[in-house]
């Protein structure tokens, strides 16, 4: 992987990444000095290539290396990871990206172009590290992006796991009126306003839960309840009450999914924290024994059948003569 890069003021502005792979992973120092920029357009395929190249052969613009992998751009790009030197990304830099599907950045990030993520429709995993201040600019990329969402954070070695649904706006004529009323779809956009002053609302976010269960479907629920519990960062007595109550309520339902995504840290928790040993959980746990056993899911199949017989395990019949 090698990169077109430029030297202002000390830093590095990235122009380009050439790779043959899919992802790219942008380093935190380029020729000593420390990377802190995306110019417009970076990943995009509009770049106009030819000023591109004209600057390169003036000098004005650096490669980091040499060969010919070709620039990794457009619909080649599917991840890419922003180390925690970077402070600026340029307008439209992932525009039509249209396989991008994960993005990792930091807190640092503060100056965001416009445009960043237009024609990025397949974007569904975001990965956040925030430093001692917990601030970032998270909010803006979350605005930008409409469709549903998995984010994790990292902060002091803990973690969080997150999921933010889908919305989107329709415009609806008002005849009478003579005007056009924007009408929101979804639970997103209540998701998506959980900031103070740059800084995530775990509160808010918690508090959102009420409408998602309305709004969004039983497995998005489910998922949102299992991530907040299993990765609690910050989740007060309300909010996790709340969260167990769904949970303990849709426990073969939360068991199926997990087994249904083929998620064995998901199914290990669920089962050992929540199943106890009453007839009710013996039952449940012979459902997802038979599910994972239908669908072939070998791992899970033998976690259950271990956990059935170590909770459940065969009684002997006795009989009087």
């Amino acid at each position: 992987m090698k990169f077109a890069y430029e030297i202002q003021d000390g830093t590095i502005k990235i122009w380009r990444c050439f790779s043959y792979g899919e992802e790219a992973e942008v380093p935190d120092r380029l020729a000593g000095y420390p990377v802190a920029e995306l110019a417009p357009y970076a990943f995009s395929s509009h770049m106009e290539d030819a000023k591109l190249e004209e600057k390169i052969r003036s000098g004005r613009i650096l490669l980091s290396g040499e060969g010919e992998e070709p620039a990794l751009c457009g619909s080649r790009l599917r991840g890419i990871y922003l180390p925690a030197t970077l402070r600026k990304i340029g307008a439209y830099a992932f525009y039509n990206c249209s396989s991008l599907a994960h993005f990792s950045f930091h807190g640092s990030l503060a100056d965001l172009g416009g445009g960043l993520f237009t024609g990025c429709h397949h974007v569904r995993r975001l990965m956040l590290n925030l430093d001692e201040a917990g601030t970032s600019c998270l909010q803006e990329i979350l605005m930008e992006l409409n469709e549903e969402l998995r984010l994790t954070i990292y902060r002091d070695g803990e973690m969080a796991s997150l999921v933010f649904p889908e919305f989107y706006e329709e415009g609806v004529e008002n005849t009478p009126a003579r005007i056009l009323m924007t009408r929101m779809h979804g639970s997103g956009m209540h998701f998506r306003n959980c900031f103070y002053e740059k800084r995530f609302d775990f509160h808010a976010y918690d508090n959102c839960f009420f409408r998602a269960k309305a709004q969004e479907d039983k497995a998005f629920v489910l998922e949102l309840a299992s991530g907040r519990l299993r990765f609690p960062m910050e989740l007060g007595a309300e909010g996790k009450a709340a969260y167990e109550k769904y949970l303990k309520e849709h426990l073969k339902e939360a068991g199926l999914w997990a087994v249904e995504q083929r998620d064995m840290e998901l199914l290990s928790w669920l089962v050992e924290r929540y199943l106890t040993e009453s007839p009710k959980e013996e039952e449940i746990l012979r459902q997802l024994l038979g599910e994972a056993s239908e669908q072939g899911f070998t791992e899970g199949n033998a976690f259950l059948l271990s956990m059935l017989h170590g909770r459940f395990p065969a009684r002997e019949e006795l009989f009087e003569f």
